[in-house]
């Protein structure tokens, strides 16, 4: 049988959308890349609330006649979204610490051939990682690197300041085994080109 996963959300105290409940979708999400081929849908619920006409919270995008506030949840979702791969990887990606409060997942896109990396920590110190990729021909030894992360994990994006906590891009070197420190607090999307499996 096919799963579809409705209508999830987390939530921190008093239903608030802060980052460390984003985390929390972005674990969950990781876990359900790693059954892709039983979970064929998923969908955040609800989506959409207007300021001061708001029913339920949390919601993924808060908006005005004027303004719109993405949470950090959102960005969660887009990264998720922007990174999907059709083919779940065996790899290796070992804390060196204690594993509580980390989640990843490896997929690779098919089409454009990348190695796509999700590496999730809802702790509060940084995290060492090993990761080992094998199996592939000619992989870069330059990745794109999104990170979202905040020292605060009760950061939140409202209306007073709806870019708070925003994804950052940069690049880093990798290998088919190298090392990485993840952030407190924080998700980390690896891209990794290559030019297909050995």
């Amino acid at each position: 049988s096919k799963v579809y996963v409705g209508e999830y959300a987390a939530h921190d105290d008093k239903r608030r959308t802060t980052l460390r409940s984003a985390l929390a979708e972005a674990a969950h999400l990781t876990s359900l890349e790693r059954n892709g081929d039983v979970v064929t849908f998923a969908s955040y619920a609800p989506l959409l609330a207007k300021k001061s006409h708001t029913d339920w919270n949390p919601n993924l995008i808060y908006f005005s006649n004027t303004e719109i506030a993405p949470t950090i949840n959102y960005h969660v979702q887009q990264l998720f979204s922007l990174n999907s791969g059709d083919e779940y990887l065996d790899c290796s990606a070992a804390a060196s610490s204690n594993t509580t409060r980390f989640a990843w997942s490896a997929v690779r896109d098919r089409k454009s051939q990348d190695v796509i990396l999700k590496l999730v920590n809802g702790s509060l110190e940084m995290r060492p990682i090993r990761i080992k990729l094998s199996g592939f021909s000619k992989l870069s030894d330059q990745a794109l690197k999104t990170l979202l992360t905040s020292d605060d994990p009760q950061a939140v994006n409202d209306f007073a300041n709806p870019r708070n906590v925003l994804p950052q891009n940069s690049t880093m070197t990798v290998s088919s085994s190298f090392d990485y420190a993840a952030p407190p607090n924080s998700l980390t999307v690896l891209r990794i080109p290559t030019t297909g499996r050995n």
